[in-house]
């Protein structure tokens, strides 16, 4: 795996942001936007738990989603948030699995009410001249709490609210490596664990080529639709995304399906 540092850029343009990174699909990390939102000054885990602690919440079994998506565990279990923020400011134990609130609908009939609270904290810029769409979502996890390496079909905006966390970004083009598999019609994910990698089981991913973005509060990751990502927190972190929807992107992924993911007839 050749992985390089992924490029950074301070306050682009509306203009700027989209000739040097939409049209042409490149992934950077923004900076000096979200450092300027009142999440990034007020939003902790006790803050969470401080407001939401009695709320009940079905979450993951697993903060693993290796271990959701191709072990078995894809079931919910419901926890109240002031334990599950407890839970992520503890040291795990050997073979202990952390429980997961991440992707949060904001519009969700059930968290709205909630998250209503504290959507006036923050407000992505509009990068996207054609946007037809877009959807918030709110990511808490403790250290260590990893995603597979998946795509998706839309544009991402990630920021970085509290604690670190970790992105490697493979291009479209490098799906071969990856040995995606599909788990729903808009899903496609990797069972390689890009920490430790089965190289006998899948040798081409030792030649894979990728991007990684390392984001301290205030970082906005900037994902292009259809880019392979895996996300790895490496404190206890709380993000905020923006997946954003475009003309153009409807566009490829109906005259493109391989660049969607689409490659069952490529990938073992």
């Amino acid at each position: 795996m050749k992985i390089t540092p992924i490029e950074r850029i301070n306050q682009p343009s509306i203009t700027e942001f989209c000739n040097k990174f939409v049209i042409p699909d490149k992934p950077v990390i923004l900076t000096g936007v979200a450092n300027e939102w009142k999440a990034c000054e007020q939003w902790t885990p006790e803050t969470f738990k401080s407001m939401f602690g009695d709320v009940i919440a079905p979450l993951r079994a697993s903060d693993d989603e290796i271990e959701v998506f191709f072990g078995g565990l894809a079931e919910k279990k419901l926890i109240s948030i002031a334990d599950y923020i407890d839970s992520i400011l503890s040291e795990t134990q050997d073979g202990h699995k952390r429980l997961y609130l991440g992707n949060i609908p904001f519009d969700s009939p059930i968290a709205k009410a909630h998250l209503d609270k504290i959507r006036p904290d923050f407000e992505f810029p509009n990068y996207f001249p054609d946007n037809t769409g877009n959807d918030l979502r709110l990511w808490i996890g403790g250290a260590n709490q990893k995603s597979t390496i998946h795509n998706d079909n839309y544009h991402n905006l990630n920021a970085q609210i509290f604690g670190e966390k970790t992105f490697l970004l493979f291009a479209p083009e490098e799906y071969q490596k990856l040995y995606a598999t599909k788990m729903d019609d808009e899903l496609w994910s990797s069972p390689i664990d890009p920490q430790k990698p089965n190289l006998s089981k899948y040798p081409l991913f030792d030649d894979v080529t990728g991007l990684e973005a390392v984001l301290a509060p205030g970082d906005i990751l900037f994902i292009p639709a259809f880019w392979w990502h895996q996300a790895r927190s490496i404190t206890p972190s709380i993000n905020v995304n923006m997946w954003v929807y475009t003309h153009k992107i409807c566009e490829i992924w109906e005259q493109h399906p391989v660049l969607s993911g689409n490659m069952a007839n490529v990938v073992s």
